[in-house]
């Protein structure tokens, strides 16, 4: 079987928020496409070209000389890194149009690096007189073009700072060791075993638990799962039983093939607990949502899966939620946009539509988008009235979004035609 493997795309191992503010500001650039940022206008696009053309960083002068060339110094000459790292760090503070004329200038520098370019580059950073900052700044930047010429030289070289770094060169390293495994997986498996036989994946959270080893793993088993589904399973059974679950989410589930996607659900239901495959159910199911996803693309895959009737529920929940959380994002949530959903509600939770309705809207209420809750609350209103039943409203109300509302909830619980379910939701918003 032969599919091309993702190798943990990035958009699928985004570390959170405080986390991406320490990977620096080179891990931001590479999260936006140049044709998107592009879009910011035809003088910054100008701005772009001549940068691109000249090899000029930001903060030279009007009247300073230029070279003729971006191109990398060989590894025979020198570059003043400590230079290049301080205005990198100005370029991450000084404003966007700064920051991406600073990372074009220096992502072109290392494109036209060799392997034994980078090392020298690298060896000549670890001598020199830097911050922790800049140091890490630069060996970021330089190490994923590394990992693309040689991921087990990355591994091998960087093996210390996996745990020390995971969210900068730790999460970078994963990638590296789902580029060998493809080459030789073998290789890349004795080398991850080793690591952690040595100690190099042990944690010291309080709860013992090591993210790294959760990426790792997951790195790996992507390979397996589609060249060797036993030694897959094995892997698997091996970690301990509460970090499976995670280990299988950290796969981007919409990039492998059907097989795989088949294999993977069986995973989940022979090694994840049972009480958390509707969850795992539940996370496939927004990975197939979200980024342009379709109703369709869920049911494809419940269908092939033969999902049972909880796997099927807890998929629509969340594809419910995200789907109408992802349309609050750009706009307002409408009719027709709830309508397509309850439509394909009918076939995926029958019983359950107007209950996951009225949960879908008011998760889609709490961002601050153009979605607000008095939007949501009527919206949620009109279909409690067309379906003769108080399960859209009771299940709006017994949301966080009701919580964060308080008075307009408890005027629309009024609206609840059954005392018994009128008096439990206000007794729960009091």
């Amino acid at each position: 079987m032969q599919r091309t493997l993702s190798c943990l795309k990035v958009s699928h191992l985004i570390p959170p928020v405080a986390a991406l503010a320490l990977v620096g500001a080179w891990n931001s650039f590479q999260l936006r496409s140049i044709s998107a940022l592009e879009k910011d206008g035809t003088i910054l696009r100008g701005k772009i070209s001549t940068a691109v053309a000249s090899g000029n960083l930001p903060g030279d002068s009007p009247g300073r000389s230029k070279p003729t060339s971006s191109a990398p110094k060989s590894a025979n000459t020198s570059t003043d890194w400590k230079e290049l790292s301080a205005r990198l760090i100005e370029a991450e503070t000084s404003g966007e149009k700064s920051q991406l004329l600073a990372m074009i200038d220096f992502k072109k520098r290392l494109s036209e690096m060799t392997k034994e370019e980078m090392i020298a580059a690298l060896d000549e950073i670890d001598g020199l007189d830097l911050t922790d900052d800049q140091r890490r700044m630069l060996e970021e930047a330089i190490i994923d073009p590394l990992i693309k010429a040689d991921p087990e030289y990355a591994l091998n070289r960087f093996a210390d700072q996996i745990e020390a770094d995971s969210n900068g060169i730790g999460w970078q390293l994963s990638t590296a060791l789902c580029d060998w495994a493809k080459k030789d997986l073998a290789g890349a498996t004795a080398w991850f075993d080793r690591q952690i036989a040595e100690g190099n994946f042990e944690s010291k959270t309080l709860d013992g638990k090591s993210d790294m080893r959760v990426k790792f793993e997951s790195a790996l088993l992507e390979t397996l799962l589609s060249t060797d589904l036993d030694a897959a399973r094995s892997r698997l059974a091996a970690i301990p039983e509460e970090q499976r679950r995670e280990v299988l989410e950290q796969l981007p589930f919409p990039d492998l093939g059907a097989p795989d996607q088949k294999a993977y659900a069986d995973l989940v239901r022979d090694l994840v607990p049972s009480d958390e495959r509707a969850g795992s159910f539940a996370n496939i199911a927004t990975q197939l949502i979200e980024n342009g996803g379709s109703y369709d693309k869920v049911t494809a895959f419940l269908d092939s899966v033969q999902a049972t009737p909880a796997e099927r529920i807890a998929s629509a929940i969340q594809t419910a939620n995200s789907q109408l959380s992802s349309i609050a994002l750009e706009g307002n949530v409408t009719r027709a946009d709830v309508d397509r959903l309850r439509e394909w509600l009918t076939r995926q939770a029958p019983g359950q539509m107007d209950s996951i309705t009225g949960k879908a809207i008011a998760e889609a209420a709490q961002d601050d988008g153009k979605f607000q809750f008095s939007e949501a609350s009527q919206l949620a209103l009109q279909y409690q009235k067309s379906s003769g039943n108080d399960d859209v409203l009771v299940s709006f109300l017994e949301s966080y979004s009701a919580r964060s509302n308080i008075e307009e909830a408890i005027h629309l619980a009024d609206m609840i035609s059954d005392p018994k379910r009128r008096e439990a939701i206000l007794k729960h918003l009091k």
